[in-house]
């Protein structure tokens, strides 16, 4: 950082960066990158910063994503004059897009901002300056809702908030310019003879934020006298306000799980899946149940619901019936009767692929110390434990343990079938299955995959969900058999395909219970 300069008393730029740092809630003196487009906005900022009385240590990133031939290089030349004359360091970048108009700008907007993180994190900086301003927030927020972006959506744009690069960079973004309009940043531009460039893709009508300035914002001003901006501004201070107030009612609501009872991927793995019991949500207004799901869905996977999505998951939480939705980004949220999980997309995949083309030979043996690997790529390991007594048992759905001295020597495992009868543990007597499974919120489409643990006709373990009550942990139980669904890849082998694949202890296999079982 260099050392603080003696300004003009005439000469308002030293001053200009201090007050605008205060008020977005930086320290003037924190190192910056600076998103530098060569437009009016980021040339207004980037003098803002270079001519500071107590100047920071300042990045400037220009992206290039080369859509607009010569006007791309000329803006480069033009960024790399402007850094240079200031003194300030530039990184040129340059991100290749698909010039396909559809979802241009949107894909564009990724980008650049995906280019902005990797580049500002290797510079070992974490706050990004954007030059967006006032008229910037009103056009977003008639962006939104012409659009018809639901609540959580509407705000016009943060004064800050957080993205992630490509590869986990966490990078804070500033808007520092928000309490400023356009023409303001243009006309101290011109007094102080500061030239910048026009992007000419700015008058083009193809990207609807163009049509909105251009078009809608004139004629609203021009139909209303001059009061409609005004009007906008104060709409947009409210919806900001009433979504603050539903968020913060609803910020304790959150993923109390990923994966635990699921069967499916890694639980400590943070891409999820992700689950949360449906009351949570269901128990809620309609319109906090709104707000919450779609913070819930954009945080797990990366992406807001769009409103008729969001009409239609709702819709079905208040049914009280079980439903499945396709997110996007290829996420699948599933509406069990007790709890709601969200399934990343090879998650999602792999289960309906399981589903479709898992092959099972009938029933399969279970191994004893050992693992079984069942045929959709699942595995349940056993072992024995050496604990007297019914105290001490896990509770997890995915593990439990049974009282051996009841257990037959061969144990096998199979998937549901017509007819099957099951009494969970606490449960009074036997009640079918797929009555069992509905009331414990499986998803209709999922009771058929749900492995069983019979001791021949018994279901002693409904695998992942509850262990049957005949085989519990009591008082004078000396020996108990621990079992653990455990999530894992399909065998690669084209001749196991639909076969079982087992993994057996160094001292050779126990397929039945033979001198291992107690007296």
């Amino acid at each position: 950082m260099s050392s603080p300069r003696t300004p003009q008393p005439s000469d308002p730029w030293p001053q200009r960066w201090a007050g605008l740092a205060r008020a977005a809630g930086l320290r003037p003196t924190e190192p910056v990158a600076v998103a530098l487009s060569g437009g009016a906005d980021s040339i207004f900022l980037l003098h803002v910063l270079a001519r500071a009385q107590e100047r920071p240590r300042v990045l400037a990133i220009h992206v290039d994503h080369g859509l607009r031939g010569e006007s791309s290089c000329d803006d480069a030349a033009f960024c790399v004059r402007t850094a240079a004359r200031l003194q300030v360091p530039l990184a040129c970048l340059q991100v290749e897009l698909d010039p396909d108009p559809s979802g241009l700008e949107e894909r564009a907007r990724k980008a650049r901002y995906q280019a902005l993180a990797e580049e500002a994190k290797s510079n070992g900086i974490s706050l990004l300056l954007t030059g967006h301003h006032e008229d910037d927030a009103l056009e977003t927020l008639l962006q939104r809702w012409t659009r018809g972006s639901d609540l959580p959506g509407m705000p016009g744009l943060k004064r800050r908030y957080r993205i992630s690069g490509p590869k986990g960079e966490n990078l804070t973004v500033i808007r520092p310019l928000l309490p400023l309009r356009r023409e303001e940043v243009r006309q101290i531009l011109l007094d102080a003879q500061i030239e910048w460039r026009e992007d000419l893709s700015n008058q083009d009508q193809i990207f609807t934020r163009n049509r909105i300035r251009e078009g809608l914002l004139p004629a609203l001003d021009e139909a209303s006298e001059g009061v409609a901006l005004e009007g906008l501004r104060a709409f947009a201070s409210a919806v900001e306000s009433l979504e603050g107030e539903f968020a913060t009612s609803t910020a304790n609501i959150t993923w109390s799980s990923r994966g635990e009872g699921l069967g499916l991927g890694d639980p400590t793995d943070p891409s999820g899946p992700y689950k949360i019991e449906r009351s949570r949500i269901s128990n809620l207004a309609t319109h906090l149940q709104r707000r919450t799901l779609w913070r819930l869905i954009q945080e797990g996977s990366g992406g807001a619901p769009p409103r008729t999505l969001l009409d239609a998951i709702t819709k079905d939480l208040s049914s009280g019936l079980p439903g499945k939705h396709t997110l996007p980004g290829g996420w699948t949220l599933e509406l069990g009767q007790k709890d709601l999980v969200l399934l990343p997309p090879a998650l999602a995949t792999d289960a309906e692929a399981g589903a479709q083309e898992a092959v099972w030979p009938g029933a399969i043996p279970l191994v004893f110390d050992g693992i079984t690997h069942l045929p959709d790529g699942r595995k349940i390991t056993t072992c024995w434990v050496d604990t007297p007594g019914s105290q001490g048992h896990p509770v997890e759905k995915n593990q439990v343990e049974l009282d051996s001295r009841f257990l037959p020597e061969v144990l096998t495992i199979r998937l549901p079938q017509a007819g099957d009868r099951f009494q969970a543990l606490g449960a009074p007597g036997q009640r079918k299955l797929s009555r069992f499974l509905a009331d414990a919120g499986i998803a209709r489409e999922k009771r058929n995959q749900i492995p069983l643990v019979l001791a021949g006709e018994e279901i002693i373990w409904v695998a992942g969900v509850r262990p049957s009550d005949r085989h519990r942990l009591r008082g004078a139980t000396q020996k108990r058999l621990r079992l653990t669904l455990e999530p894992g890849g399909p065998v690669e082998s084209p001749h196991n395909k639909g076969r079982q694949r087992l993994e057996l202890p160094a001292d050779g296999p126990q397929i039945g219970l033979g001198s291992t079982t107690p007296d």
